[in-house]
């Protein structure tokens, strides 16, 4: 259990208010795994088209980072399981899918302490789903008689989370405006500035012209506070103690092919709490959360 211990030491930064159980229906954690997860209760997901009641659980205050991922991943290299290494082990050529220059990612994103609190990306979902089963196996030691489950979020569950408490909300802080009243933006997301908008002068409509994505440096001048994807504690929680369900990173669902809240890589409207894209298998783009039911 060292190896665990090392990644789910308490983290100062999280609100108390998420792990004092006084959110009803929420499974409480055994002491060593509390401080990385918030609180989420029961009610209700209004959406344009139906009202869904949903039950209330725990879900990762932030995104699986590569410190959290890397001591999975460590636990399998120790166990001797080759063939299940492979499946965890993160792809760094994918990191190609955004361009050139992306060599010292490839070499040293998902191994590097600089990297460690960053969200792991370029892992398949049979990588997320055995992390999930690592954790829940490392929860079932500490926990003893207690049952636990750790899943990805279903989307319905994932939204409700995003939403914070506010109806309806356009993104996790309730609000429908991408940066506060300093101009400083509130998620880690592409900017598309009046630099990008021009008129076709047939058609009479606005479009945006896309620039390439070159990376290390050019990204991060259009992205304040991030080198492409931000540590998993950056920018503010919502009013449930999450973090960066907004942009960063699209989070894989439980539902396949399907991951929430785009990514470093969306424009602002693409990582609403409301949007969606899909993936076809480890990517740059989409990392992960998990959430933690009681048997």
């Amino acid at each position: 259990m060292a190896t665990i211990a090392r990644y789910f030491a308490p983290f100062a930064l999280l609100p108390l208010f998420a792990f004092t159980g006084n959110r009803p229906n929420a499974p409480e954690l055994p002491k060593a795994f509390r401080d990385k997860f918030a609180s989420v209760p029961t009610g209700v997901l209004k959406t344009e088209a139906d009202n869904v009641q949903v039950a209330g659980f725990m879900i990762s205050a932030t995104e699986v980072s590569n410190g959290d991922y890397m001591a999975f991943v460590d636990a399998l290299r120790a166990s001797g399981d080759e063939a299940a290494l492979k499946v965890a082990m993160p792809d760094p050529k994918q990191w190609a899918q955004i361009g050139a220059g992306v060599e010292p990612y490839e070499t040293h994103y998902h191994t590097h302490p600089a990297y460690t609190n960053y969200p792991v990306v370029n892992v398949s979902r049979e990588g997320a789903l055995a992390y999930c089963q690592w954790l829940q196996d490392a929860l079932a030691k500490e926990a003893g008689a207690a049952k636990y489950e750790v899943r990805l979020p279903s989307r319905t569950e994932w939204w409700y989370a995003a939403n914070g408490g506010h109806e309806r909300a356009p993104y996790a802080w309730g609000g429908p405006a991408l940066r506060n009243a300093k101009g400083c933006t509130l998620a880690n997301f592409r900017l598309v500035g009046d630099e990008n908008v021009r008129r076709d002068p047939a058609t009479g409509k606005a479009e945006v012209i896309e620039h390439p994505v070159v990376a290390m440096g050019s990204v991060a001048s259009l992205v304040e506070n991030a080198d492409i994807t931000a540590p998993v504690h950056a920018y503010s929680p919502n009013d449930f103690g999450l973090y960066n369900m907004n942009g960063n990173v699209a989070e894989m669902l439980a539902e396949p092919g399907q991951a929430a809240g785009g990514s470093w890589r969306s424009p602002g409207y693409d990582v609403r709490n409301a949007s969606l894209m899909t993936f076809n298998g480890p990517s740059p783009e989409v990392g992960f959360r998990v959430v933690v039911m009681m048997h």
